[in-house]
């Protein structure tokens, strides 16, 4: 069967993400919690809209085989699903902050060192193997950290910190198996907005009356969030995780190319090593999926 399809969206997916910085750089007038706050809204009522439209039998069938469950496997799907909306809660809140007060190339470094990150700690989590090669990679990721951290720590620091969030969401994804990825990520919105609204006086200093910045968000709710996403779980229908894992590293690399062409940042000397050192290591780390890749793709003209 043909995938070019499922491929086109996947690629499209992460092209989107790529370009996310720059709808963020258009309400940099205000606080990441505003925009936080808002976009956590938009895409709780586009989530809402979508799963009341087009999955109610799954939200149905997802229910009995959630009651379905012994009691404690109920109570670690529930505790995985809501940590997975508290992680990403601060995950994008972080991001937010990185790209409008710090600067887009953090940002970047963020998500270009998550999937190692994720390995480690599916090896120390989920005892997931990882072979000679990987972590040699995990070695030269650790080099490229300190060489970021020598030219600033502040950056490295949070660029650590989106990274792992991120990455704890996935490992605690990974073990909350069997129920509708849509439906899941409506749950953990819900939550995370409940959340917020707890927090909203510290996060939100005033309601915003511009229109210019609800169009942006909407556009970042709808086209930067939920659009994406639907892109990606259409992807993995046909598209194995391994060949979406590299796929992946498109995000960082156009958003690493808008911080230098369009919004112009400097990188240091120490700072083009410790990127230079990680696209290394990646290209190591992902060296035995890219082998498989290749091998199945030749397979398949083969026949």
């Amino acid at each position: 069967m043909n995938n070019q399809g499922h491929y086109a969206a996947a690629m499209s997916a992460f092209v989107i993400w790529g370009f996310f910085s720059i709808p963020l750089r258009a309400v940099e007038d205000f606080t990441a919690g505003e925009i936080l706050y808002f976009r956590i809204l938009f895409s709780l009522i586009a989530l809402l809209i979508v799963i009341l439209a087009f999955k109610t039998k799954d939200l149905q069938q997802d229910w009995k085989r959630l009651i379905a469950l012994p009691r404690e496997q109920i109570r670690t799907t529930v505790f995985l699903t809501l940590a997975g909306g508290a992680l990403l809660g601060v995950n994008w809140l972080t991001f937010i902050y990185i790209v409008n007060d710090i600067n887009v190339k953090t940002a970047s470094f963020s998500y270009l060192i998550c999937p190692v990150i994720t390995a480690i700690l599916g090896y120390l989590l989920l005892q997931e193997k990882l072979n000679i090669i990987q972590w040699v990679s995990v070695g030269l990721c650790a080099i490229s950290c300190l060489l970021i951290g020598l030219s600033s720590a502040l950056e490295l620091w949070y660029s650590v910190l989106t990274a792992l969030t991120y990455a704890l969401y996935l490992i605690s994804q990974r073990k909350n198996q069997g129920f509708d990825r849509i439906i899941g990520l409506g749950v953990q919105v819900i939550f995370c907005f409940v959340m917020l609204s707890f927090v909203r006086g510290y996060l939100v200093d005033r309601v915003p009356t511009s229109a210019h910045f609800y169009g942006v968000v909407m556009i970042i709710a709808v086209f930067f969030t939920i659009l994406p996403l639907f892109l990606n779980l259409f992807a993995l229908n046909k598209i194995n995780s391994a060949t979406i894992g590299i796929l992946m590293y498109i995000n960082p690399l156009i958003n690493f190319s808008v911080a230098l062409i369009v919004f112009k940042e400097h990188i240091s000397m120490l700072q083009a090593m410790g990127y230079s050192l990680i696209i290394v290591a990646l290209i190591l780390f992902n060296y035995p999926n890219m082998r498989k890749i290749q091998a199945a793709a030749s397979l398949k003209r083969t026949h």
